[in-house]
């Protein structure tokens, strides 16, 4: 999933790093990290006010960040060097801007193989760091703290979900904003239509008066109306985005086939697949699977609980304590147990 926001030369100023200057000789550790989601400071000084730029210092181009492959350790985010033990764990494929400019997420492209497969993650930018590569200032890697695993079962980014959250807050703005108009232009042709009446004289007056309150309160009431037509749209528009998210965690296969031969399955098909819980919650994924000499499955092991990989814990379950059923969108796997049994359960360490 490419979707390279930058086939020109784009600068990301307010959310790339200080490209970290090496004050070290050879054969001592790389210069200092810096996080992604820190500002120069001496981009911002030398692009304070100004419109136009011959340069751009201690900044990364957008079309170099997208593309950059994204590792992952375990060390603490202020340990990271070059030389921690990391994993190769997806890649850049576009950044998401703000409405005011700001740099709200990273996109990651994770999992799959030769991009089958693969789901894009949402990551926030301080989460990740600039790691120098090498003597040359522009050879750098992109860490973050965690896992592949963490990454594999975080929920996959939709920007169906953002253009919704956009148009209803639109929507629901302008219709308040149309109904305070209208009230405003009714209360002014109401309190003319009065003026009017009374330099007519005593014979009309009481009439222009009745009907100059009976426009005001009657366009009042249009006013109200618009507005809470207004708030029911954007209340629409959050129930929607519920269900979608209800829609998210439900089964692939609610009324599919059980599957009692363990023979018919293979380790492939359960790698990488949700568990579900007794509500139909999701519980935890699937890591690896124990097989036999003759290729029969003896545990699955299942991921727990834990964010980008903190806190995850590994637990091995028999077959015997999984249900699966299979239907036309493939596998889905339940189990008896809820997320917090199968955390007190003992961790598998293969």
């Amino acid at each position: 999933m490419k979707k390279l926001l930058a086939t020109t030369a784009i600068t990301v100023m307010a959310a790339l790093p200080v490209m970290a200057q090496s004050n070290a000789t050879a054969g001592t550790d790389m210069a200092p990290k810096a996080s992604a989601g820190k500002a120069s400071a001496g981009a911002s000084a030398e692009t304070a006010g100004k419109t136009f730029f011959a340069s751009v210092p201690d900044a990364v181009m957008a079309s170099d960040f997208i593309g950059k492959r994204v590792y992952a350790t375990a060390e603490k985010t202020t340990d990271i060097t070059a030389q921690s033990d990391m994993d190769d764990i997806g890649e850049v494929s576009d950044v998401v801007i703000g409405m005011r400019g700001d740099v709200e997420a990273v996109l990651i492209d994770v999992g799959g193989f030769l991009g089958i497969g693969e789901k894009t993650v949402a990551v926030n930018l301080d989460a990740l760091q600039i790691v120098p590569n090498g003597d040359n200032a522009d050879e750098y890697r992109l860490v973050m703290q965690g896992d592949k695993g963490a990454l594999e079962t975080a929920p996959a980014y939709d920007p169906a979900m953002d253009r919704m959250d956009h148009a209803a807050a639109t929507t629901g703005s302008s219709m308040k904003a149309a109904g305070n108009d209208v009230a405003d232009a009714a209360h002014s042709a109401a309190g003319w239509t009065k003026d009017k009446a009374a330099a007519a004289g005593a014979a009309v007056s009481g009439a222009a008066s009745e009907a100059a309150d009976w426009t005001k309160d009657k366009t009042a009431q249009a006013g109200s109306a618009m507005e809470k037509a207004g708030d029911d749209m954007s209340q629409a528009a959050d129930h929607t985005k519920a269900d979608m998210k209800s829609a998210a965690d439900t089964p692939a296969n609610p009324d599919g086939t059980p599957i009692t031969d363990w023979t018919q399955i293979t380790a492939q098909d359960l790698n990488g697949q949700p568990v579900y819980g007794p509500n139909d919650e999701t519980i935890g994924k699937v890591s690896d699977v124990v097989t036999d000499a003759g290729q029969g499955v003896t545990k699955v092991i299942v991921n727990v609980g834990g964010f980008l990989g903190l806190g995850a814990k590994s637990v091995a379950l028999t077959p015997d304590q999984m249900e699966v059923t299979k239907g036309e969108k493939g596998l889905s796997i339940h189990v008896a147990a809820t997320q917090d049994e199968l955390e007190q359960m003992p961790e598998y360490t293969g």
